[in-house]
């Protein structure tokens, strides 16, 4: 491979802040909510020109994991363990009427505090809008149309990032990173170790289009799409098992999704009849990636803790959803939820950095189950205040108090099934 060699130059630092947020997705808007809240001074850096990553970004209008999708007991359903930041992003979306019919069969509830249902269509642009409004009403200083390049480590310790905008190249330090990227780039390019299914070496979740249908004069019945009256996001075109953090690969996977939509809508349109006035109105900027690497964490998820509800001292948010594709059917847990434990959070061989997203420290099976956005939300929620404190506390993130930060999070409105949580 020809190579070319980049001059040396000074990058100006342009911001010392507590917490860096990279990535404004679902755990990434959370994380730098919940940093802010607790008192530390945040930078939410995204890449777009909006928040929401996967659920806006990709067009995913469905947000699942409140409570387990099958109940467990008929006269009570299952328990509803995820609230904080996600519960009140549903509240507020409720609010302005921007939650629509879940293509999931699910237990209704009244959609109250502690009264959530398992999934909600949400309309997307009240999405943005709701998550964007409560960053900065929370202090966050949201950067978009901003590019995170690299990590600034020293002696193993993670100290800023290096980013890219319409200014030219940055570096911005902070008492803790977050990366929120979805990928692990920002744990990837610090050198922290992490594993990956790339293409079939072994079972994974592939990546898939969605796209918006405007209804004519007929729509389907039952769970066809997020159906939002007038419109509906459907699930379009998959792709094969591309490594995602590829941009070769990305970009190839991207166009032949892309061209594949009509031929799609018209299959759909094929078998269901009703649609045949209907039109595709919006294809998302980005194709909807599940899964690309996982760092390697203080511990990881395994198919027996999902399996058998496993309980950690260090909890800091809960999964209660089904391992959707790995045994090839959904398999739903028996029981309310198993504990997502902190040490998953934390990198190994790296300090100064906390994982949230999908890249957290897990297994395929695991991962499978607490993958949904709305998990994803809890775990972000649990990093920003453990990221605030830690910059606070001036201690590294495997050095924190853990039970510390779990008061933090039940005072937040986390469940945590501990003493003084919301149940």
């Amino acid at each position: 491979m020809e190579y070319h060699v980049e001059p040396a130059r000074k990058v100006p630092v342009t911001r010392k802040v507590d917490v860096i947020v990279v990535g404004g997705g679902p755990a990434g808007l959370a994380a730098a909510i919940s940093a802010a809240r607790t008192g530390a001074k945040t930078v939410l850096i995204e890449q777009f020109g909006y928040l929401g990553g996967t659920a806006t970004a990709s067009l995913m209008a469905c947000i699942n994991g409140f409570r387990n999708q099958r109940p467990i007991d008929p006269e009570r359903g299952a328990a509803q363990v995820v609230r904080g930041i996600a519960q009140e992003i549903v509240l507020k979306l409720k609010a302005m009427g921007g939650l629509g019919k879940s293509p999931y069969s699910q237990k209704e509830y009244p959609t109250e505090p502690g009264q959530l249902e398992y999934s909600y269509a949400i309309d997307t642009e009240k999405f943005k809008f709701v998550t964007l409004k409560m960053c900065v009403d929370a202090g966050v200083e949201v950067l978009l149309h901003t590019w995170f390049c690299d990590a600034i480590v020293e002696d193993n310790v993670v100290r800023g990032v290096l980013v890219e905008n319409k200014s030219g190249r940055q570096a911005m330090l902070a008492g803790v990173v977050i990366d929120a990227s979805g990928d692990a780039d920002v744990a990837a390019r610090a050198g922290a170790p992490f594993w990956q299914t790339k293409h079939d070496e072994q079972k994974r979740l592939n990546d898939q289009l969605m796209y918006r249908i405007e209804f004519g004069s007929g729509r389907p019945k039952g769970g066809f799409a997020c159906d939002f009256g007038s419109n509906a996001v459907v699930w379009g075109p998959a792709t094969g098992p591309i490594n995602a953090a590829d941009g070769d690969e990305l970009s190839k996977a991207e166009v032949g999704a892309r061209l594949k939509v009509y031929e799609d809508f018209a299959a759909k349109q094929k078998e269901h009849p009703e649609l045949a006035d209907a039109r595709v109105v919006e294809t998302p900027p980005l194709l909807g990636i599940r899964q690309t690497r996982f760092v390697e964490g203080e511990y990881k998820l395994t198919a027996e803790d999902a399996i058998q509800g496993a309980r950690f001292d260090d909890v800091i948010a809960i999964s209660p959803c089904a391992i959707i594709h790995f045994y090839g059917y959904r398999r739903y847990l028996e029981h309310d939820g198993y504990d997502i434990p902190y040490r998953c959070l934390v990198p190994k061989k790296i300090d100064g950095l906390l994982i949230a997203g999908r890249c957290i420290s897990s297994q395929q099976q695991s991962y499978e189950s607490h993958r949904a956005m709305v998990n994803m939300i809890a775990i972000g929620e649990a990093a920003g205040a453990a990221a605030a404190m830690c910059a606070e506390a001036k201690v590294a993130p495997r050095k924190l108090d853990v039970a510390r930060l779990q008061q933090r999070l039940i005072e937040q409105g986390v469940e945590l099934r501990r003493g003084g949580s919301a149940s």
